[in-house]
Formats: structure tokens, C-alpha cells, sequence
């Protein structure tokens, strides 16, 4: 239900915060988009309104009640301050930058994503009876002329209103919104999405009095740089009403999480089934012999350390590349994430470790392997939900020129450690770095990653309860389903597991902590099961905090399953 506000002169309707499934069409990964309830002009700011805060009119065709027009982006910001200030409101806007501080009391332009929000559904086409738009037909550049002449904004007052009172969202006059414009489509935030934070052209929506009803409306949405005044652009303003609350979980969220196939529900197979009560008198002999089988360093923890190589920043992020010691003397390569619009408090961080950094940033940094911007880049699709953002290298990539000579180099330094020792020991080298950081949450860290990265994410939150909530996809759940015995894991130690034990025992260390296993009928599959369910009694009365979904497509995660992954740590750790 929407209400009607008059503040001052200006009629505004306020919308209820709403949250819908996005497909980001730089990443083809579903988004849940979150939107704060904002108020939104019931019309286009009139002639009359914007003369009587500027003292100008700069519209060509006259009438108090037609919709300020042949404006730029600018002078709308400028009139949104200048009206703020008249009501003893905060200005939003720095006037330098360009930049709005939506966290402020006054008058601003609404977003693309609220924009499209208040206008819902675009006029069918060809369909002229109920807004001030352009004729449908496309051949007759004439026609086109004299409808220009004969026709031009219309009165706002006298525009149908849609069922919550607004009018003439689309046509009459282009509205300047906030966003730099973004061809790719990307969604930069999953909460109050306000597009790229750099950029040269500002997004104006809704079309014109001009604006053509046929297929070539493209969803009336335009850009013009923000200097540049158009005949046919004008503006209605909008206000923060309050930020995007907590989200109301349905009690069958976790259905798809669950989706156990038949015959597999509550089986173990071959692993033994967890008792609650007697597993906390087991835990610390089961953790002492993993540790044996990881092995351990030479040498002692060195101090907490970083040094910075290099930033990288997006439009939708900015980051730091540096080096951590995770030895006395040797520096481990990572890459700080922070949304652009982070700064005020500190964030929940996801750990996303994987063979180099540039894979989670989905981006080219000159590392040894890169795969572009998609379903594996973990770091940049944290930061989209409002994450902070930590991607570490593998040691396998940067302790020497390849796996044989890295391991080599380890048993050399290290003659007791493996691989997947060598890495618990960075991964608690970096939850020591992340607990100096301003910028992070050290109660609210998380971790996520894919295949190897599933491994350092199951063995990572294992040994240190720091990591309050796990995602793993296609890691091999069991010993047997991946090459755990190869000599960059395990190698020979494996062998030092008795009978019975296996990465259940794992999943053990990590409950009651959130687990999300995701398969793909390679690594994981049907049997993963056992491993879920041997656990769920260490969960009490919260066993879907322990879950699978097997996605069957494959060893790479899909859209659907990075979604799934990405509102899981949002569910625990931002909620």
C-alpha cells in the first residue's frame, strides 16, 4: 500500500521497499535486488516549482503546470540541493562531484533501479491513449516533424495517475535519474542499486512527448552527458525514506538447499551417524589427528603484515593487491575488496581462495590464471552483495614455477607439511591480517570457493572457528571422489587416516556453523548426501544449516547455484 505525502509544495508518494530477482548481465547470474522505501514526485517537477527555487525557467514551450524542461543533469542536482536547503532539509548532492549521499534527509534524483521500480510496466506498444508519447510509426520523417510542432509536454496534472498516484512516468519528458550509464547491465549492488560510481554519460528514463510507442522505444531508457541540455529532458525528485531492513526468511527457504534425491534421505552409506552429545568428547582427538595428517611448518607464526603492490578499482569496487607474510619469509599474494559505497562501518568479508586472484576479481591483473568475469568470480560477487572481499593465491601458484617444483620447495623448507597443511596455515594467517583491518567485521567472516577452492574452504573453516559460515562447490566432498592423495593435498600422509575417517569428520569441526555443499554430478553427487546427513545431528534443531544442492550440470557452478551461494552468506552473515 502506497501513501500520499505533501511536504511543502511538493506531493510525493512513498513506496514500500521491495526485493525482486535480477538476471546481471555481466556476470548471467540471477541477483536478488533489495530496495529501500523511498518517495517518489507524484509528477514531473513543474515550471512553476522549479522557477520558484532557481529563478529561471530554461523550458521552451511555457505553462506553469508543463514539466521543466531543456535542463541538464546538473542543474537538476542543483535544484534538488537548492529545494532540500528551502525545506531545512540536508542537500544530498556534492555539487563538485556529482556524488549523492542517499543516507540524507533531502531531495535527490530517484536511481535507475527506483525509477524502474515506480514505473512498473511500460506502455504496450503502439499505445498513445494513455501517455503523452510519439507515434508508433517509423518511416515518415514529416510526420515525425509536425508531431514535434504540434505537440510538446502536457500539463502533469492532467496525466492519468496510476493506481498509487503517480502520473506520467513514461512520457511527456525524459526524467534524469542518478546513474552513470552502463551498457553491460550490471547490477553494482544487491542492496539500493545506484549503477557504476565513475562514468561519463548520466541515464535518463521514460521517454518524451517524441518518443517513438514502437519496438525502438528500448525500454525508454537513455543517456546524454550531464552537461548537455535537452529540449525533451526534464526531472522528478524523490527522497530516502529508510534503509532496507532485515529480510523476512519463508519457512520453506531452505526447501531447494534440501532437495535430496530418492533413497539418499537420511542414509550415511558408509559413515557413521554423529551424536551430539558424544561428539564434543571426540572433537578434540579427531582434530589432533587431522592435524598430524596436515603436518605442520618449521618454523614459528610470523608477525601480522601486509605491503601493498598495487590498486585495482572498478566502477563497481575499489581493491587492494597486496602481499601477506604468511612465513618469516615469505610473502603470500591477496586482493582487498570493498564496495565503493562502503566507509561507514565495518563489512562482513568473504574469503574467496582459488589458484591466483585475478579469477575471484573476474578481471586480468597478470597473474597465472585468469577466467573472465562470470560464475567463478567470487570476490567481485561478493563485494555486488555488500561484502567485503578477500581472494588469496594458492601456494601452488607462487611458491615456485609449477605444482612439482612448489611441492618440492615445501618439503625442502617444510619437511613435514602438505599442501593442504601449507594452506590451512596462510588461511589462518589471513583471518589474523583481517582482524587489523578497519574496514572488516572480524565477528561476521565467511568463505566461498569452487573446486580447489572448495577444498581450502572446507579445510579453512575446519580448523579455525573464526569463519562463521562455508560455501563449497565441487570440492569432492569424500576422499575418494577428488585426488586428495596427490602430492599438492595430501600425498602419502593420507595414508595416515585410520578406517572410518573421512571429510565428514571435517563437517563435524565446522557444525553448527552454516555449510552449503553445491555439486554438479562431477566432484559431488548423490552420495554427497551421506556426508550432509551424518552431520545434521550436530545442528540440534537447526539442520538445514547444514545443506546440498546439486545443480547436475557439471563441474562449474551455474548462475542458479552461485545465487544460491551468494544469498546463503547473505542470509548468515548480513542478516
Amino acid at each position: 500500500m502506497s501513501i500520499s505525502l505533501l511536504l511543502a509544495a511538493v506531493s510525493l508518494v512513498t513506496l514500500p521497499a521491495t526485493r525482486f530477482v535480477q538476471t546481471d548481465q555481466s556476470t548471467s547470474i540471477p541477483v536478488t535486488v533489495r530496495i529501500s522505501s523511498f518517495a517518489v514526485g507524484a509528477t514531473e517537477v513543474t515550471q512553476k516549482e522549479f522557477e520558484a527555487v532557481m529563478g529561471y525557467n530554461p523550458s521552451l514551450k511555457k505553462g506553469e503546470n508543463l514539466p521543466v524542461h531543456n535542463i541538464t543533469w546538473w542543474e537538476a542536482v542543483r535544484y534538488v540541493n537548492a529545494l532540500s536547503v528551502r525545506e531545512g532539509l540536508e542537500p544530498t548532492y556534492d555539487l563538485r562531484t556529482g556524488v549523492c549521499d542517499r543516507s540524507r534527509n533531502g531531495y535527490r534524483l530517484p536511481t535507475d533501479a527506483e525509477w524502474s521500480y515506480a514505473a512498473g510496466a511500460a506502455p504496450a506498444r503502439g499505445n498513445t491513449s494513455s501517455v503523452n508519447m510519439g507515434p508508433s510509426q517509423t518511416k515518415d520523417a514529416a510526420a515525425l516533424v509536425e508531431w514535434a510542432r504540434s505537440h510538446g509536454p502536457a500539463d502533469v496534472t492532467g496525466l492519468p495517475a496510476d493506481a498509487r498516484g503517480l502520473r506520467g512516468m513514461y512520457g511527456n519528458v525524459w526524467e534524469w535519474v542518478g546513474d552513470f550509464n552502463d551498457v553491460a547491465g550490471a547490477v553494482g549492488s544487491a542492496v539500493d542499486p545506484a549503477g557504476p560510481a565513475t562514468g561519463v554519460a548520466r541515464v535518463l528514463r521514460g521517454g518524451s512527448y517524441l518518443t517513438s510507442t514502437s519496438s525502438w522505444g528500448k525500454n525508454y531508457r537513455s543517456s546524454l552527458e550531464p552537461d548537455r541540455r535537452s529540449p525533451f529532458a526534464g526531472l522528478r525528485v524523490c527522497r530516502t525514506v529508510a534503509a532496507y531492513g532485515k529480510d523476512e526468511y519463508p519457512a520453506d527457504w531452505f526447501g531447494p538447499y534440501q532437495a535430496v534425491p530418492s533413497g539418499f534421505a537420511g542414509q550415511t552409506g558408509p559413515l557413521r551417524k554423529f551424536d551430539k552429545s558424544a561428539w564434543e568428547g571426540e572433537r578434540a582427538a579427531v582434530v589432533e589427528s587431522w592435524q598430524r595428517v596436515l603436518g605442520s611448518p618449521s618454523t614459528g607464526k610470523p608477525a601480522v603484515e601486509a605491503r601493498l603492490l598495487q590498486q585495482v578499482d572498478t566502477s563497481y569496487w575499489r581493491s587492494r593487491i597486496l602481499q601477506l607474510r604468511v612465513e618469516e619469509d615469505y610473502w603470500e599474494k591477496i586482493q582487498l575488496f570493498l564496495p565503493h559505497t562502503a566507509a561507514r562501518r565495518p563489512l562482513p568479508v568473504v574469503i574467496v581462495p582459488y589458484y591466483d586472484v585475478d579469477t575471484p576479481a573476474g578481471i586480468n591483473e597478470g597473474g597465472r590464471l585468469h577466467t573472465p568475469l562470470g560464475t567463478r568470480a567470487f570476490a567481485h560477487l561478493a563485494v555486488q552483495q555488500g561484502f567485503a572481499g578477500v581472494a588469496i593465491r594458492w601456494f601452488g601458484e607462487s611458491y615456485a614455477e609449477n605444482y612439482a617444483e612448489a611441492v618440492a620447495a615445501l618439503k625442502l623448507k617444510h619437511p613435514q607439511l602438505t599442501g593442504l597443511g601449507k594452506w590451512v596455515w596462510d588461511s589462518k594467517r589471513l583471518l589474523d591480517y583481517l582482524e587489523m583491518v578497519p574496514e572488516v567485521d572480524k565477528s561476521r567472516i565467511g568463505i566461498i570457493g569452487h573446486s580447489l577452492g572448495g577444498k581450502m574452504a572446507l579445510y579453512a573453516a575446519a580448523f579455525d572457528p573464526r569463519i562463521k559460515a562455508v560455501v563449497s562447490s565441487e570440492l569432492g566432498i569424500g576422499l575418494k571422489f577428488s585426488n586428495y592423495e596427490d602430492f599438492w593435498y595430501l600425498g602419502e600422509n593420507i595414508r595416515g587416516l585410520k578406517d572410518g575417517q573421512d571429510h565428514h569428520e571435517l563437517l563435524a569441526m565446522i557444525a553448527p556453523r552454516p555449510f552449503l555443499l553445491i555439486g554438479g554430478d562431477s566432484s559431488d553427487n548423490d552420495k554427497s548426501w551421506y556426508y550432509i546427513n551424518s552431520v545434521k545431528p550436530l545442528y540440534g534443531n537447526d539442520p538445514d544449516r547444514v545443506a546440498y544442492f546439486n545443480h547436475r550440470t557439471g563441474h562449474s557452478p551455474t548462475p542458479q547455484a552461485v545465487h544460491m551461494g551468494m544469498e546463503w552468506l547473505r542470509r548468515f552473515l548480513l542478516e
